[in-house]
């Protein structure tokens, strides 16, 4: 029977994978290098754990680049799903329009941008110019200000273009410090009305302070009434997971009961193909909150291809380590596409379970003598307060550093994966 991972992480924030086109093709079952079975048989279709006939696991959510979107020539897994049983999250391509990535101009791009999402997506990100930008050799805008007057066209590009009243879709904050999001968001905020939520991407995504700040001042200005979906671009940390949770949980009492945040990761995508690493687990220390990692040998002779695979999931439990790593002639490390296609399946598994262990954890330890770092358990305290009270900014200071415990280090290598 496959595994739902959907069924009792309805109260945490939504994680989303990251997919790569990669693997939105070969698990659509479109790939011609499939040169060899499944152990059970099975196509590599199989490996799409968006469909919930999947033999070995079902998830319900992820994201996905009109970056690949808007090009594929073929069926992927965002195609091919059950939009009824499933969330995608579109991201616009914003950092792949401006590292050169694309073939055309961004003015261009914007128009297929937004046809995609409407056509594909449940949810969706405006094509912003991301503050990043700056620091990309050869790239077209050369100041904070270039990075805003792009992303506010977008804006009004998708106000006046937009014509799906089924797609949620989201502006975009950028900045690479504090002061700079706040000019972005103080110029985003005369259309935040239209818009059904907001996505944090940047240097300061992670500063939980400085958007608990922000949200209070577009609330109380009346700009967020249909504000129904918050995003965070791009973080492999589980904490920040965890600290997520408790604040849709400070959402949903204080401010709006159907408010869903998520967050992405491109992670299983990119260290299993790059660096043929995986997840073990979690590791708590009451101080931090961090995956625990196995990094393969770097020549397909440092394992014994006929022992069991010893990490579990419902994959890896019917297979051998021959069948993800056949030995390969045209690989040193001698893994083929089918291995890393199935050992990518096995770390979304891996990484989805772990974030369920550790929202639940979070859920059940009733104080602060538990394993859930202190840093996240002051933080939900911190979003009731805010939210619940007449004075959130004394709240906000209150908790600053708690909320702000990740802000001095985001993770802004994920977003490579728009």
């Amino acid at each position: 029977m496959t595994i739902d991972l959907t069924i009792g992480m309805e109260d945490h924030a939504v994680f989303t994978p990251a997919l790569n086109s990669n693997f939105a093709r070969f698990a659509a079952g479109n790939s011609t290098n499939q040169h060899r079975a499944l152990p059970n048989g099975g196509s590599a279709a199989q490996l799409n754990y968006l469909d919930r006939t999947s033999p070995f696991f079902h998830y319900h959510a992820g994201l996905y680049s009109a970056a690949f979107g808007v090009y594929d020539n073929a069926p992927t897994v965002v195609s091919r799903r059950d939009r009824r049983r499933t969330i995608m999250i579109g991201d616009s391509g914003g950092y792949s329009a401006i590292s050169g990535a694309l073939s055309e101009p961004f003015s261009a791009f914007r128009r297929k941008s937004l046809n995609w999402l409407e056509a594909q997506c449940d949810v969706g990100l405006i094509l912003d110019d991301p503050t990043r930008s700056l620091d990309v050799a050869g790239g077209t805008s050369k100041r904070f200000q270039d990075c805003l007057d792009t992303t506010i066209e977008s804006i009004k590009f998708a106000i006046d273009h937009r014509s799906s009243d089924d797609l949620r879709l989201l502006t975009v904050m950028q900045g690479r410090n504090a002061k700079e999001a706040q000019i972005w968001a103080a110029a985003v905020e005369p259309y935040q009305r239209h818009f059904e939520g907001v996505a944090l991407a940047g240097d300061t995504k992670l500063d939980l302070a400085l958007w608990c700040k922000q949200l209070i001042g577009m609330r109380d200005a009346g700009v967020l009434d249909r504000l129904g979906w918050i995003h965070v671009l791009g973080t492999t940390r589980p904490g920040f997971g965890v600290m997520l949770t408790g604040l849709q949980r400070a959402l949903r009492k204080h401010m709006n009961a159907s408010i869903t945040i998520s967050y992405d990761s491109s992670l299983a995508f990119r260290i299993v193909q790059a660096n043929k690493q995986i997840t073990t687990g979690i590791a708590y220390d009451r101080e931090q909150m961090n995956f625990l990692r196995y990094q393969f040998p770097d020549h397909w002779s440092g394992l014994d291809r006929n022992a069991r695979f010893p990490f579990s999931s419902p994959l890896g439990d019917i297979c051998r380590i021959g069948d993800f790593n056949p030995a390969n002639h045209n690989s040193v490390t001698g893994w083929d596409t089918l291995g890393l296609q199935m050992l990518t399946n096995h770390e979304v598994f891996k990484e989805l379970t772990a974030l369920r262990e550790a929202n639940l954890l979070a859920l059940a330890e009733a104080t602060d003598r538990g394993q859930t770092p202190w840093h996240i358990r002051k933080a939900w305290e911190g979003f009731d307060k805010i939210f619940g009270s007449t004075t959130p900014m004394a709240e906000i200071t209150k908790y600053k550093r708690f909320l702000a415990h990740y802000a001095g280090g985001s993770a802004v290598m994920d977003d490579d994966a728009r």
